[in-house]
Formats: structure tokens, C-alpha cells, sequence
């Protein structure tokens, strides 16, 4: 159950769903000519936007080098902790087996796991991020393109 205060009245409205809060009913027969066309850029505001998507879109690669890296030096990481960690428990006595089984629940191999996900998680978000800024700036274009053609 979700709460959400009514700013012209004050009024708490609430809602089962996160979905229903988070919606915002936009009534587009009620707005006149002005409002219509303040809801779309003017073409210096798409130039703009699509200077500033290539230039975020020229540093994603070396984002994505940087994450990809984090991520092999987790990987490691993880690595060296199962194996330090399985010494240690063959060198207090436990078969092979046993110190494989056993290395999985030492904190220094739980706080590699936990490394290694958050690198993948950040490793994905650049790959999206990257994916992303591509769309957005073929979009920026053909708007550019579209009002190169209008204001002629």
C-alpha cells in the first residue's frame, strides 16, 4: 500500500500498487495549441541534446573497458580467495572435497561473490548505458533531419 499527499488539496490518496502512484494522467484535448507545442524541442534544443548524446556516447566504450576490466579483476579476485581458502582448510585437515565444499562459505570468498556480482551488475548497466546512448542519438538525428527539413 502506497501514500502519496495531493498537492492542491493536501488530500492522502492511497493506492494498492506502486504502478497506480506512479502514473500520471495526462488529458491532451485539454491542452491548447501553446501547451501542445511546449511538450516538443525546438531545434536548437535537439542540436543540443544531440551534441551532448554523442559526446556521452564517445566516453561509453572506455566506461565499458573500465567495467569489463573491474569485472576480470573480480573474477580473480574470486579466484584467489576459493584457492587461499581451500589451503587453508586442507592444511587444517579437510579432504579435498571437503575444503571445496567448505571454501564456498569463507567471508573472504562471500565478500569476493558479492565483488564479482556488482561488477557484472555494473558491467551490464554500461553495456545498456552504451546501447541506450546509440538509440538516443539515432533518434536526436532523425529529429535534426526532420527540422533541417521544416525550416528550410
Amino acid at each position: 500500500m502506497i501514500q502519496s499527499v495531493d498537492p492542491e488539496s493536501g488530500e492522502v490518496e492511497v493506492f494498492d500498487s506502486a504502478v497506480d502512484a506512479l502514473l500520471v494522467p495526462l488529458n491532451i484535448a485539454d491542452l491548447d495549441e501553446d501547451q501542445l507545442l511546449a511538450l516538443f524541442p525546438t531545434p536548437v534544443q535537439a542540436a543540443g541534446a544531440l551534441i551532448i548524446a554523442r559526446g556521452r556516447l564517445r566516453n561509453a566504450p572506455a566506461y565499458l573497458n573500465a567495467q569489463s576490466a573491474a569485472l576480470r579483476a573480480a573474477k580473480r579476485d574470486l579466484i584467489v580467495a576459493k584457492g587461499y581458502a581451500r589451503e587453508r582448510l586442507r592444511a587444517a585437515g579437510y579432504s579435498w572435497a571437503e575444503s571445496k565444499d567448505r571454501a564456498e562459505a569463507d567471508a573472504a570468498v562471500i565478500k569476493a561473490i558479492e565483488q564479482l556480482d556488482t561488477c557484472e551488475l555494473a558491467r551490464e548497466y554500461a553495456q545498456d548505458l552504451k546501447w541506450m546512448l546509440s538509440k538516443e542519438v539515432d533518434i536526436l538525428r532523425s529529429l535534426n533531419t526532420n527540422f533541417r527539413e521544416e525550416h528550410k
